[in-house]
């Protein structure tokens, strides 16, 4: 794709995302998005006809730059047995600190696009692939995720959700989980 292009659509998914942050999801209008971009409406129009398009796009963004901290936590990490499984963890405590409101919204309207859901199923298959082979024990690898994503669904659905103190030490805690020798 045209890197032009590309950092247009980056420019307008950045600008919705920050709406969303400062200003609640329900302000997210097309208007809206394309004022803080600095953009013309048509200018939006011509990379996202129309809001549900946009809400894919930043849903996918947002994923995108989740599986790119993934991986670059998996590189900082010196020890391989359990690196997948910790970058998860690092990953998933990264993007519920810094995009959890985000999140919450986008989320929520993205299930409504099943091709936003599709593409993000498929990364999310690429990163437990990973799990599968990082040297600890399977069942430990899927407790990991499973409770990675029961974080990320009781803040989602805001059912009884985790205050950040048990948040850190359930983090604490996962990570010892992929040092334990069986």
């Amino acid at each position: 794709m045209d890197s032009k292009a590309n950092a247009k659509r980056e420019l307008i998914l950045n600008a919705a995302t920050q709406i969303a942050l400062d200003s609640g999801f329900h302000s997210l209008t097309l208007d809206a998005v394309a004022k803080r971009a600095g953009i013309s409406k048509g200018g939006l129009l011509y990379h996202y006809p129309n809001k549900d398009l946009l809400i894919k796009g930043i849903a996918i963004h947002i994923f995108d730059e989740f599986c790119l901290n993934f991986e670059d936590f998996s590189k900082k990490d010196p020890v391989e047995k359990g690196k997948w499984s910790r970058a998860l963890i690092e990953a998933s405590k990264f993007d519920l600190e810094h995009n959890a409101e985000l999140n919450v919204g986008i989320s929520a309207a993205a299930l409504l696009n099943s091709a936003a859901v599709h593409n993000i199923s498929e990364s999310y298959q690429s990163i437990l692939s990973k799990l599968e082979d990082d040297g600890i024990d399977p069942v430990t690898a899927t407790i990991i995720r499973l409770a990675l994503d029961g974080l990320y669904y009781s803040q989602l659905l805001n059912v009884a959700p985790v205050d950040k103190d048990m948040q850190k030490a359930v983090f604490q805690k996962l990570v010892k989980m992929t040092n334990k020798e069986e």
